[in-house]
């Protein structure tokens, strides 16, 4: 009994010496000892300590991954996702219409909730709208510019009863090109010799786009005219919707 007292009294003094070497020498001690706080990074990752001081310990667990391999994991080689500064990669990465997810713009205020058809492709990107705003005024013709310069209640009773021999541009993303285009109060056709109101303009060109069947409500004119970029609300989106509507039922009627 008196010699493994002897023995636990040297155990504790050898403790006590490497403690006191510790404190005096810092850690540039542990490789002498092959203990250094590399073990203590891998004992805490729960991983392999290599005994190489303070860049030991390789941790293995989940939380070795987050403090990486002892004092590189300042260098971010640790396995805790994505730093805050890295490039994004995705299918929505980089998308020029905008930072929520890759969502427009617009899709923030949100857009009221009606079913909009054909009018759905308002969404096209600018450079589609474009290219249907290029090809719609290339086509306009002289029969055009005649109809384009009717009063809304002629081009409604043109519509409707003379169908057949009225010439318009027909094409919906053309249509919401030339509306998006006199949301701003002007239109290109104004040089081509049209010379009516953008209001009774912007009534035919959101009413031939519609669908036939789908009613035109101040909902609609609020939903295609903020996905365009320019919201028209208010008085404005009620009269802009009642005159639409007037055309799109002129449609309906004279095409059958």
């Amino acid at each position: 009994m008196r010699r493994i007292t002897l023995k636990s009294r040297g155990m504790i003094s050898v403790a006590a010496v490497a403690a006191a070497l510790a404190l005096a020498f810092g850690p540039s001690w542990g490789p002498m000892t092959g203990l250094g706080s590399g073990a203590a990074f891998a004992e805490e990752g729960g991983g392999q300590a290599t005994g190489k001081g303070n860049k030991g310990g390789q941790g293995k667990g989940s939380q070795g991954a987050q403090t990486g391999q002892g004092s590189n994991a300042e260098k971010g080689q640790g396995q805790g996702g994505p730093s805050a500064d890295s490039d994004a990669k995705g299918p929505q990465a980089g998308n020029p219409s905008g930072s929520a997810g890759g969502k427009p713009v617009w899709s923030k205020e949100g857009i009221p909730e009606v079913e909009l058809g054909r009018l759905n492709v308002a969404r096209s990107p600018s450079h589609v709208l474009q290219r249907a705003y290029d090809e719609a005024l290339a086509s306009v013709s002289p029969d055009m510019v005649k109809f384009y310069n009717l009063t809304l209640d002629q081009m409604v009773e043109q519509l409707s009863l003379n169908f057949d021999n009225t010439t318009y541009i027909d094409s919906p993303l053309q249509n919401l090109a030339l509306l998006k285009d006199t949301l701003d109060g002007t239109s290109a056709l104004s040089t081509m010799g049209v010379t009516n109101t953008t209001a009774v303009l912007e009534a035919v060109f959101l009413g031939v786009a519609s669908d036939k069947t789908v009613p035109i409500s101040t909902e609609t004119v609020i939903a295609v005219t903020t996905i365009l970029g320019t919201p028209v609300t208010g008085a404005a989106a009620e009269k802009l919707a009642a005159d639409a509507e007037a055309i799109r039922i002129a449609l309906l009627a004279g095409h059958g």
